[in-house]
């Protein structure tokens, strides 16, 4: 059986919440060693959604399963000490600590190469340490209004909403995840660690400004940074005679074999319609269009008939239903688990295949501290010192 393809790479965690705990526990799914370092009272998401247990939290059960938990007093000189002995041993030092606050604990990437040449040091942070926002606290829904996100949403309500998921935290995840391979990759090229610093308003303006910079591409701006087709109040899931269809004609033929359905092939003949650059200045009036005719049949009628003709089209699956949805069972995307303390958890798969036979070892989520004997024997720390530790209120095992 191979190994996973991150297997034997071993990163620091010294975050909290979802941003980083999100890109972390993707970089376990693929086989790397992630070591939560919490402070004595554990991670916020501890205590977020239904438990069986205090401590041990929904939100924090699906976003930190395959880590190990320490739990230190990074203020204290013993608890400083432990991080850099694992420092020692590690690849990466991630963490969404604030920079002022890592330099007062003495945890910066200058601090780290003294021990670790070769380590690398991954931040995220609210805002590039070269701006004048640089060090100002956010969270997510500061950062969807911020980056403009929630101004985007505003065509589906009457004013700026943000999107119901941490959208800000999980893409600056992936963002914070793809920018760490990358480092790794390099370093296996010139044998050098680094400092990485991933923005999430700089990234969230990157990601909402893919297809909205639109006319602003040019400058002077040939028209309004808004994507016509994607910001029309008509693009929405349409209403059938018993539920709800997404469908998206887009080429000349999908719109064709669309409009033969209804024998309505005429209206592509119309010049507001009849090719993509007309469309898509018009697509408005042709949304308009398209959900008064999905509202004569029912769901059923159209996923067959849409389907048939190799038009994009699906039902819209609530959140119930994706515990029932047959490809997600057929490709069994669900997973239980049994925890130790917590019974028997669903979770959704990591959604990349390698190879069949790669796979990474999966471990539960941890309880806070769960694993901080087991990191300081490893470092070297005698069961003496181990006590001395928990004695002085320095970890918590």
């Amino acid at each position: 059986m191979k190994e996973a393809p991150l297997k034997g790479i071993k990163i620091i965690d010294a975050s909290s919440i979802l941003m980083v705990p999100y890109c972390t526990r993707l970089l376990a799914d693929m086989g790397a060693e992630i070591i939560k370092v919490e402070t004595l009272s554990g991670d916020n998401t501890r205590y977020i959604g239904p438990s069986i247990n205090k401590g041990m939290a929904a939100v924090f059960l699906n976003i930190n399963r395959n880590k190990k938990s320490i739990s230190v007093d990074l203020k204290s000189a013993d608890g400083r000490l432990i991080i850099y002995k694992l420092i020692k041993k590690s690849d990466v030092f991630v963490s969404n600590i604030r920079k002022a606050s890592l330099e007062k604990l003495k945890l910066t990437h200058s601090d780290f190469i003294k021990i670790n040449p070769k380590i690398i040091t991954a931040n995220a942070v609210g805002f590039s340490s070269k701006g004048p926002y640089a060090g100002l606290p956010a969270f997510d829904d500061t950062i969807q209004a911020i980056s403009g996100m929630a101004a985007y949403q505003e065509i589906y309500s009457d004013q700026p909403s943000y999107t119901s998921g941490a959208t800000a935290d999980k893409v600056t995840g992936l963002m914070l995840g793809m920018s760490i391979l990358s480092a790794l990759f390099n370093r296996e090229k010139n044998g050098e660690g680094t400092e990485l610093e991933v923005p999430m308003m700089e990234t969230m303006v990157d990601f909402t400004l893919v297809e909205h910079l639109y006319g602003y591409n040019f400058l002077p701006p040939k028209a309004p940074p808004v994507y016509p087709r994607q910001s029309s109040p008509n693009r929405k899931p349409y209403k059938t005679l018993d539920g709800y269809i997404a469908v998206l004609p887009y080429s000349d033929d999908q719109w064709l074999r669309f409009f033969s359905i209804i024998k309505k092939e005429n209206i592509l003949k119309d010049p507001k319609f009849c090719s993509l650059e007309s469309r898509n200045q018009n697509i408005d009036e042709l949304y308009k269009i398209l959900s008064e005719e999905l509202k004569k049949r029912n769901t059923s009628f159209w996923i067959k008939n849409l389907r048939e003709q190799d038009i994009p089209a699906t039902k819209v699956n609530f959140p119930k239903d994706l515990f029932e949805d047959e490809h997600l069972e057929r490709t069994n995307f669900f997973k239980v688990q049994d925890h130790p303390t917590e019974g028997k958890l669903l979770y959704p798969s990591f959604p990349v295949e390698f190879n069949e036979d790669e796979t990474s070892e999966s471990l539960h989520a941890p309880s806070l501290g769960e694993n901080t004997k087991e990191i300081l024997t490893d470092l070297g720390y005698s069961e003496f010192e181990i006590e001395s530790f928990v004695s002085k209120g320095t970890i918590k095992i």
